[in-house]
């Protein structure tokens, strides 16, 4: 992601701002035990502090037990022992933290980690809540396993490039790269070794708007590509366009539906594709790491903007997660910001979900209000 540029979400098809690793085989129930209040809305939107956190379960995060927050919270820690203490972390209105602060929340979660299964009523206790105000749009992403190959040839079309060496230069200069079309229908990179692998065109496009993934080629091999860097145009949802020129209703606009439409009309792909100017590059990778550096964990690592709300920080979050059964379950979630993307702007976070069939789901039909408190040590 990790970095995400504008590259959130499969939802993101629709709004500007998409697991078998960690509880991704659960069965859905195991993820929410709450039902959804009467009129569609989680029933968490009207609760204090002290009533969310007392039902707090990791279960529904994926987590065999709150103890499991101990990798992820220590890549926070390492992140923010690199600021100044007394460094302003953000400062807007409603929220103005130091970077001590930070690492003071994230060192006392760390130390109530034992305590949390039997009391999560702690969270309420031993820190303050500071509200969101006018709450969060919700979006999701995760990580696909998309078939590659090698070489060019029928059904591998489409190149992913490594970044090209001169982008820099013309990014400071010019502040922005080649666009899409010069890259994909002019072809200004063919020929300079940096193609690192063929796809089907529709997954070389949601492969940037993910931001990172794990390739199978032809022979079985898995490789990972990461997020390296970005040509500087702005991101525009291809689900919006399609939405507004009458392709899809507003009620199918999801990853899934958008996909099957330009599968049925491969003559209009590449017209839709050059609505978005945007360009990822890639770089051989491990797991997908966010922002800061380090992997990111299902269900916990949260991509945020930073001028709404700052890396390392511990989030409280509330959403509803729409199931491929087609129901809605609430999630009540403890969640870091580790990552962010150049389509996450103000109040909105973007939840790593994972990988397999539970996870795309939800990255590509999330798209909900929620709710969402950082927590500050008191």
């Amino acid at each position: 992601m990790l970095l995400k540029i504008a590259l959130l979400l499969c939802t993101l098809l629709l709004s500007p701002a998409c697991a078998e690793k960690s509880g991704g085989g659960r069965p859905a129930e195991a993820y929410g035990e709450y039902p959804t209040s009467a009129s569609g809305q989680p029933p968490f939107l009207a609760e204090t502090p002290q009533a969310f956190a007392g039902k707090l379960s990791p279960l529904a995060q994926g987590l065999r037990s709150w103890r499991d927050l101990e990798a992820p919270l220590a890549n926070s820690l390492e992140y923010v022992g690199g600021k100044p203490a007394s460094g302003i972390a953000i400062r807007r209105p409603g929220l103005s933290v130091t970077w001590g602060q930070i690492t003071s929340s994230l060192e006392r979660l760390r130390a109530l980690l034992p305590r949390l299964d039997a009391d999560p009523g702690l969270l309420a206790r031993e820190f303050t809540w500071v509200r969101m105000d006018g709450g969060i749009m919700y979006t999701g992403y995760y990580e696909p396993v998309i078939p590659a190959s090698r070489a060019r040839k029928p059904g591998f079309t489409q190149p992913i490039y490594s970044t090209p060496r001169d982008m820099a230069a013309v990014k400071k200069r010019a502040k922005r790269y080649h666009d899409r079309a010069a890259i994909d229908k002019r072809g200004v990179l063919q020929g300079k070794g940096l193609e690192m692998a063929w796809m089907d065109p529709i997954e070389a496009f949601f492969l940037q708007v993910q931001g990172s993934g794990r390739l199978r080629f032809e022979d079985g091999v898995e490789a990972y590509v990461n997020y390296a860097a970005q040509n500087g145009h702005k991101y525009v949802s291809i689900g919006r366009i399609m939405r507004e020129q009458g392709l899809l209703a507003e009620d199918e606009v999801n990853m899934a539906a958008v996909k099957a439409w330009l599968r049925a009309n491969p003559s209009r792909q590449e017209e839709i594709f050059m609505h978005n100017q945007s360009y990822v590059f890639f770089r051989w990778g491990s797991n997908p790491k966010g922002a800061m550096g380090f992997p990111v964990h299902p269900w916990v690592s949260l991509a945020v903007s930073r001028p709404f709300i700052p890396l390392g920080a511990v989030v409280a979050y509330g959403v509803n997660l729409p199931e491929a059964s087609g129901d809605s379950r609430p999630l009540r979630g403890i969640g870091l910001a580790q990552d962010v993307g150049g389509a996450i702007k103000g109040n909105r976070i973007d939840i790593f979900c994972g990988d397999g069939p539970r996870a795309a789901h939800i990255a590509g039909h999330l798209d909900a209000q929620g709710e969402a408190w950082v927590l500050l040590a008191k």
